[in-house]
Parts: structure tokens; sequence; C-alpha cells
């Protein structure tokens, strides 16, 4: 079986599934299912939104923890004491390793959603936009306003890996704590710096993956899903499959 049959027997028979396989160093590998159909972004919009933080304010601005909001659910804001201090570039890491809400809503507020709409679109990711953000109330139904593609989700991805200005924000990536995607059947030491995204029915991840002869952008986009933790499972046995064909350690 090649690359494009094993995208194939993931995409088969779902709509509402997108793949985006594009080799950023090594031998060439392309590799697009269903790359311009557009998905609610959920919090991978946190990757453009990193990118006009860092390339729009002045990243080593300091903020004290109690200017940064509470929710219902978990945060690792809560471990911080309120006098505790970041900067923007420490939020900016921290909101994509862990996926934190609180830090997500907070810098929506400093730039805006139409900045982050337009640095999206400047990369050349026509159909990303954001529309809603990361607070408790724009949680669920809302939270699915938001837009982007698997090929949007690349170029997004490959204009970070790029950029010396955006390597914090690759290496946060890289050390994700929502490992149960593309990194799932890879080896602990394979770098995968990636980005989820989850709503109920969908199940995202983007990501590159750096090897020994290769470094890779692996974009799955997933909606209207029964059951996403069977899907996580799916995305993570695909990528593990293509990355052996690839001829790389798993």
């Amino acid at each position: 079986m090649d690359v494009e049959s094993l995208v194939d027997a993931f995409v088969s028979d779902h709509p509402s599934r997108a793949v985006v396989l594009q080799t950023l160093r090594g031998s060439p590998v392309c590799v697009q299912r269903h790359a311009s159909q557009v998905f609610p972004a959920a919090s991978l919009m946190k990757v453009p939104l990193a990118i006009t933080v860092l390339e729009q304010l002045d990243a080593e601005q300091v903020v004290p923890r109690s200017d940064l909001g509470t929710t219902a659910y978990p945060s690792l804001l809560e471990v911080f004491d309120e006098q505790h201090t970041f900067t923007l570039r420490e939020l900016c890491c921290l909101m994509l390793s862990t996926s934190d809400n609180p830090i997500g809503s907070y810098l929506t507020d400093r730039v805006g959603m139409t900045a982050v709409t337009q640095t999206a679109q400047r990369i050349g990711a026509v159909e990303t936009c954001m529309r809603v953000g990361f607070t408790d109330d724009e949680l669920g139904a809302p939270a699915r306003e938001s837009k982007t593609t698997a090929a949007d989700m690349s170029l997004i991805l490959e204009y970070a890996a790029s950029q010396p200005h955006l390597q914090s924000m690759v290496r946060a990536m890289r050390n994700s704590m929502r490992n149960f995607r593309l990194p799932l059947r890879l080896p602990d030491e394979l770098p995968v710096a990636h980005k989820t995204g989850s709503l109920r029915g969908l199940a995202h991840d983007a990501g590159i993956l750096c090897g020994r002869d290769r470094d890779v952008v692996a974009v799955f986009l997933t909606d209207n899903q029964p059951d996403t933790a069977r899907v996580s499972i799916e995305i993570g046995d695909c990528i593990a499959d293509v990355w052996r064909l690839l001829d790389e350690d798993v």
C-alpha cells in the first residue's frame, strides 16, 4: 500500500474528513484530499492567533496573572498565584502547548479577531477566518463559527516553520500536552510540532513531523464524527503507517 492509498482509506466514505501531507524537507511527498473543504477551526485558530500576537505586539511585554480570566474548566493558570507574571511570548507558547482557553481569550482581546483573519489571509490562508473567541460562553455551538481548511492550515504551519521570529511557538507545539492524535503511534523522541482542535463531533490535528530524513506537514481535519475518540486513534494509525512507508522510524 502506498501513501495515497493510506490517506484514501482514512477519508473513504467520510465526506467530512480532509488530509494534507506536504514535505518541507527531504524527498517530496504531496497528498491532498478534500483540502479546500471548509471546517470549523476550533482551537486550530490559536496558531494564527499566536502568529498575530508575536508579529504585532511586543512579545516581551509583561502580563500579570491577575489580568488573565478564569474558566469553569481546567486551566494551567490555576497553578500560578495572582502575582505571577508572564511575557506575551510565554503566554503564546503556553496557549499552544496546552490549548489554554483563558490565555486564548486574553490574546484575542489584545489583537482582535479581524487582525487574526488578516494574518491568515496574508499568509495565503484565504478561507481561514476568526469569528469567535475562547471564553466559556463561546464554547459549544458558537465555537464552530471560526473556519479553516486543511490546505490553509498547511500554509500556516509552513509559514511558522520558515520564520526565525516564530520558532518559540514551533517549540511550544513540539511540547504539546495533547498527544493523542498525530503522535499517538510515533516514537516519543520524534519531534511533532502540532496543534489539536476538538469540539463535539470534531477532531483535528495539524502539525509538522521532524524525522531523520524528512520533515512533513500533516493536517487531518474531521467533523460530524460519531466517535471522536476512535477518530483520534485512526489519525494516529494513519500517520504512523505513512511514516513507516516513508522509511522513518516508528
